[in-house]
Order: structure tokens, then C-alpha cells, then sequence
């Protein structure tokens, strides 16, 4: 067929009129009022019609049903080869996820000869002409792509990595690389519910053995700690006043310290305002509101990207070298980030570097946490964690823990909570979580440390040196968990928002990110619906990497500084892709739909990317006297191509 191709620029982003998700090829257009409708909903128009053709009429109609069925289906079945790639690569169950369009609007229906007209103006349509097929890539693009795909697939030799890691499913603890403490890598059983533990590696050790353990893991979609990510005395140059100061050394014009600047009040998630150097000293002094009570508050959107990525190149280079499997998620250059193969000017509001900054302290009866409520991410992220400061508020002094002092040049100073201190006992492991404390340091935790089995509880040294106290306290869900976790959510959604009024608007509660859950509705989870968080503290310099569809929260036990990246890894592509199709049925003001990614664009232009990199080995003199596509190093030779390219790049700040 020769079907007419969109006019858009390449910055721009074409989304259904109706569901308001994004559109990456072909949909349907109206000539008149210029209404796109995506194919997903063309689908669910058609599936309507032959629901009613099935069921409602078959009492009036009697046998002229079956042929009003036959034709209604081949329609519904000529709409998906136009989205045949999508469908192939991720396949939906009938009706999962139908918006319910004939219940909306029940006049909008299938014509006759299989067309469908404009939507109704109630759905902004003109309701009377009949909408066009249309395209966005190049003719035959994709149909080339998929070709190509299948000859590079069929040639090269894959390794099954969905079997977990066998060395951490029996948990053994692995060897020390070089017979060095870098600290110990291991998965071990909890007693909580089985595999309810997280592989945790230093990063010394990810740099020497690659990235093979690591995606035994991830490709689970198990989250991932990588420690000593940095020397933990180099923090101090990540407190929120020397970012400051960092970014006004790089900016042409200077900032106003008075700006001001947008944060969210963790005690109702809502939005306030307030002067940037107000929210820099509140860090660590604690600020107070019109109320007279200490706020939680998180810093929003600020610094913007394109600053945050110039303060990161010019002024802390060694952190973005340093970064955990940089080389592989970066958002610009990462070689398996698919994100990072889109055009540079597309839109993705979801990838890339972020700085997140907020306040925090250990829970106390009566107060407000600082928390990042119950979430699932569309995408990978990885948070780690830049520096941590206790909130030195005006509270009793009873209250407030000993510092240990020692003496430096003569004077007596506060110990630097990153310095190693000797005999400070942070060996977490044998003692009671609902009492899990260190000698120098004495407010409880509460139950809430109820810590993952791994290196984190049995290992409280890493090269030698004493960890210190925890910044963030994280919960982890599985993505298998969902559907209970969604079930709950709905069920207790009045006592879970504190709120009688509160109306439960959508059919996967999960997405409204209105909840934190406390100890007793995980136990409630854990008792009753069989499922149980994976829980675990988090300290200076680890990263923490959490894969898409997997709900997560966070605690802050102090005021953190979190550099994170977001990112889409291929091993999240399907499960992204099937969060894709539940997003697109949320409300079309919803948060969640307003940062949705492009999955098929983004896969389109991930495929298109590595063909052309084996191609271009494989046509290499250099490579192709010794390498074909049989050969079981061809995996190797692309990884060893693309790093060389990799430090071709050079990134000054001239």
C-alpha cells in the first residue's frame, strides 16, 4: 500500500488524540480535523464492535450472527498488520488492557466496509469523516529492520542467562578477587520469603569480573547494590552548598541564592515553594514552617538537566568516570542503554541524570517522615547515594547522639562521619531488627531495619575501613508482586491515603504513588497476600539499581544528596513494554502517562543500532578475516569494538 507519510520534525512527538499516548509509526488520521487516533485504540473500537456482535444481539439476530462475527473479525484482524512489529515483539492478551472506548462513546463504531470515522466531538473529533492510515518512519524501514534482525539473530550464538546465578541460588559466597577484602559479593537466603535477597558486589570487583554476574541477575529482574562506588571522604563535595557554588563557576550569568525553587512537603506530597538558600541551610539545620513544625521537604527539578550535566563534566569528572556500569546506561553514549540510541533531539523526559536532594532523620513519634512513596518506574534507575548529613535541629540534648571526638592537629574536632572510627560496632547481622543500633550511635531504627540478607548485615567492613551510618532505607517489591500489591493498595486505599474522601480513580492503584507503606502493612502484605519487600539500608557511595515494573519506596534516615540515572536496559524492554500497555489506560492527566517512554520507538531504534554495529565488524578487513557470523566470539569482538570507540570520545569543557 502506499500510505502517506506524517509531516513532523524530528523534536516533535506525535500522540493519540483520544488515549494521549505517544505514537511512533503508524495511526490513523482524520483529513478534515487533523484527529490521530493510534492503532490501540482502532483495536479496541473493533473488539468492541464484534464484543456486541457476539453477545448483545445474538438474541435479536439469531443465526445471522455468525456472519456478522466472521466479518467483524477479519476487520478487528486487518488492523493489527499494520502494528505487526509491536505485536510480534510484545504480545497482549486480548482485552488486558481495553480503555472501554463503546462504553464511553457508543455511537463510535466500525463502518460497514471495515473504515472507522472520526471520533464523536465529545471525544474532540468531527464525527464524520473516515479516518486514513498514515505513517511516521520511512517506507519499508521497519520491515527491513526486522529482516536484517533476523539474519544477525540467526547467525550469532546467545547465551541463557534466565536461569539466575547458581553460584547465589545455593548460596555460596564468592572467592575474593585477588585475594583481596574488595568486600563480599553475595546472595544468600533470608528468612523471609524465598530469594528475598539482593546481589550485592564492590565495584572493584564489577570492573575486574564484567558484566556477566550482574546481568545473571538483573535479567531477573532482581535489584542490584554496587558498594564502594567512590572513596566515601570525597562526599563532602557533594553537600548541597558546594553544588552551588560548583554551578556558579560554570554559569555565564550567576545565580540568585534567593531564587526560588520548587520542593515537595513529604508530610501531604504536595507542591510549596521556597528560596534556594532557605532550602540549602534547611539541609542540615532544619526548616520550619508557618505551622512551627520541621518540614520534610525534597527539592524539585532543580538543578535543570543540561545544567546538572555541565556541573558533572566540568566540575566532578572522576564521579561520572566512576559511575557503576557507566559505560553501559549512560544516557548519551551507554551502549546497552536502549534509550541512548534515539535521536539526540527526540523526546524522553524519563532518561537521563537527575539530582535529587531532600531532607531527613530518623522516625520519631509524631513526626513526619521524609519519604519517597510506593512507586514503579517505567524504566531502569539506579540511585546513588552522593553524601548524607544529620539534621542538626533544635532538639532536646538528651535527644541527640553522641559524636565520638578525636584529636586532629592539636584540637579536638567531631569525628567525619565517612572517616574509618575504631571500635565502632556496626555488625548489624546478630542483632534483633527491631533494636539495631551501634555503640556511637543510638537512635532506633524501629522495626524498619529489618536489613536483606546480604553483605550488608555480614560485612560491616569494606577494604578495611568502617561503613558509615545509613542515608536512605529502601523496600523492593518484585514485579510478580504487582498484581497483590494492586490488590491491597485497592482494597485499603482510604486507610492507606489517611483520607475518607479519597477515591480510588484507577484500576492500578500502584501508579498513583499516594502511599508509603509502614511496618504493619508490610506484615499485613506478608501475612495475608504472600508477598514481602526486599529491604535493605543504603550507605555512601553504593548505588542502587532497580529494574522497570519493580514497586519501590524509600526512607530517608538523614538529609541525602542522591545522584541517579535513569535508563532502559534490554533485559526491562518487554516488562516496559507491558507497563506501556496498562499506562495507556490511566486517565490521560495522570502522572504516570504524562512521562511515559516510547517503548516501540525506542526498540525500533535500539535494533537499528546494533545491526548497524555488527554490520560494520563484519564488513571491518581487520575483523572479518577471523570472525564470521557463526563464530561464538562475535559477542566478544562487538563489546571490544564498541569500547574502543568509547574512548574515542573526548569531552572537554572549553
Amino acid at each position: 500500500m502506499d500510505i502517506i507519510r506524517a509531516k513532523m520534525n524530528s523534536d516533535e512527538q506525535m500522540c493519540c488524540d483520544f488515549c494521549k499516548v505517544p505514537v511512533f509509526d503508524y495511526h490513523r488520521h482524520c483529513p478534515r480535523c487533523l484527529y490521530d487516533l493510534c492503532l490501540d485504540c482502532c483495536r479496541d473500537i473493533r473488539r468492541s464492535q464484534t464484543n456486541v456482535v457476539r453477545g448483545e444481539y445474538a438474541e435479536s439476530k439469531g443465526p445471522v450472527v455468525e456472519t456478522n462475527k466472521d466479518s467483524a473479525s477479519d476487520r478487528a484482524r486487518l488492523e493489527p498488520s499494520a502494528a505487526s512489529v509491536n505485536d510480534k515483539l510484545f504480545p497482549q492478551p486480548i482485552d488486558a488492557n481495553d480503555i472501554g472506548i463503546r462504553s464511553l462513546f457508543p455511537t463510535w463504531r466500525v463502518n460497514n466496509d471495515g473504515s472507522i470515522t472520526c471520533g464523536p466531538h465529545e471525544a474532540g473529533g468531527c464525527g464524520s469523516s473516515k479516518l486514513v492510515l498514515r505513517r511516521i518512519f520511512k517506507i519499508n524501514w521497519i520491515g527491513k529492520l526486522v529482516k536484517s534482525s533476523q539474519e544477525m539473530v540467526n547467525g550469532c550464538k546467545a547465551h541463557d542467562l534466565e536461569n539466575g546465578c547458581s553460584s547465589c541460588n545455593d548460596s555460596r559466597r564468592l572467592d575474593s578477587i585477588g585475594r583481596h577484602n574488595f568486600g563480599l559479593s553475595k546472595c544468600s537466603d533470608s528468612d523471609g520469603i524465598d530469594g528475598n535477597s539482593v546481589y550485592s558486589s564492590v565495584l572493584e570487583n564489577l570492573k575486574y569480573e564484567g558484566i556477566v554476574h550482574f546481568r545473571k541477575h538483573w535479567i531477573n529482574g532482581e535489584p542490584v547494590i554496587i558498594r564502594n562506588a567512590f572513596e566515601p571522604s570525597l562526599s563532602s563535595s557533594w553537600d548541597p552548598l558546594s553544588i552551588w557554588r560548583g554551578i556558579q563557576e560554570i554559569m555565564d550569568e550567576k545565580l540568585d541564592e534567593n531564587a526560588i525553587v520548587k520542593a515537595v512537603d513529604c508530610s501531604n506530597q504536595s507542591e510549596v515553594h521556597i528560596k534556594l538558600n532557605q532550602f540549602i541551610k534547611g539541609y542540615s539545620d532544619g526548616h520550619k514552617g508557618e505551622d512551627g513544625k520541621l518540614m520534610m521537604l525534597k527539592l524539585k527539578d532543580w538543578p535543570p538537566v543540561s545544567v546538572l550535566e555541565e556541573f558533572l563534566l566540568c566540575q566532578r569528572p572522576e564521579f561520572i568516570v566512576n559511575f557503576p556500569l557507566v559505560d553501559f546506561i549512560h544516557s548519551k553514549w551507554g551502549f546497552l542503554n536502549l534509550a541512548a540510541k534515539l535521536p539526540p533531539d527526540a523526546l524522553q523526559s524519563e532518561v537521563g541524570l537527575k539530582l535529587l536532594i531532600a531532607y531527613g532523620r530518623q522516625q520519631q513519634p509524631g513526626k513526619s517522615d521524609s519519604v519517597t512513596n510506593l512507586m514503579v518506574k517505567m524504566g531502569d534507575v539506579v540511585h546513588m547515594l552522593m553524601h548524607r548529613a544529620e539534621m542538626r535541629y533544635l532538639c532536646p540534648k538528651s535527644l541527640q547522639p553522641e559524636r565520638p571526638e578525636r584529636i586532629a592537629n592539636g584540637m579536638a574536632v567531631h569525628v567525619n562521619a565517612h572517616a574509618p572510627v575504631q571500635n565502632l560496632n556496626l555488625d548489624m547481622g546478630e542483632q534483633s531488627p527491631e533494636h539495631t543500633v551501634s555503640k556511637s550511635w543510638s537512635p532506633s531504627v524501629g522495626s524498619s531495619a529489618e536489613l536483606l540478607s546480604s553483605s550488608h548485615s555480614e560485612q560491616p567492613k569494606t577494604n578495611g575501613v568502617e561503613r558509615s551510618q545509613p542515608g536512605a532505607l529502601w523496600d523492593v517489591f518484585r514485579r510478580q508482586d504487582v498484581p497483590m500489591l494492586n490488590k491491597y493498595l485497592a482494597s485499603n486505599w482510604e486507610e492507606l491515603t489517611n483520607n475518607s474522601q479519597a477515591m480510588l480513580s484507577v484500576k492500578h492503584p500502584i501508579y498513583d504513588q499516594a502511599v508509603y507503606l509502614r511496618e504493619h502493612h508490610k506484615r499485613v502484605l506478608k501475612d495475608q497476600y504472600g508477598i514481602e519487600p526486599r529491604t535493605f539500608e543504603q550507605h555512601i557511595g553504593e548505588a542502587v539499581f532497580i529494574p522497570a515494573g519493580c514497586p519501590y519506596q524509600v526512607k530517608n534516615l538523614q538529609s541525602t544528596v542522591q545522584l541517579a540515572l535513569d535508563f532502559l536496559s534490554p533485559e526491562s524492554l518487554r516488562e516496559s513494554a507491558r507497563m506501556g500497555q496498562e499506562i495507556r489506560c490511566l486517565p490521560n492527566h495522570h502522572n504516570a502517562k504524562l512521562k511515559m517512554l516510547e517503548v516501540g520507538k525506542i526498540a525500533l531504534y535500539a535494533a537499528s543500532s546494533a545491526v548497524k554495529e555488527i554490520q560494520k565488524i563484519t564488513l571491518d578487513p581487520k575483523f572479518n578475516r577471523d570472525i564470521r557470523f557463526e563464530d561464538q566470539n562475535l559477542t566478544r569482538a562487538v563489546s571490544e569494538n564498541l569500547a574502543r570507540v568509547t574512548k574515542q570520545r573526548k569531552v572537554s569543557c572549553g
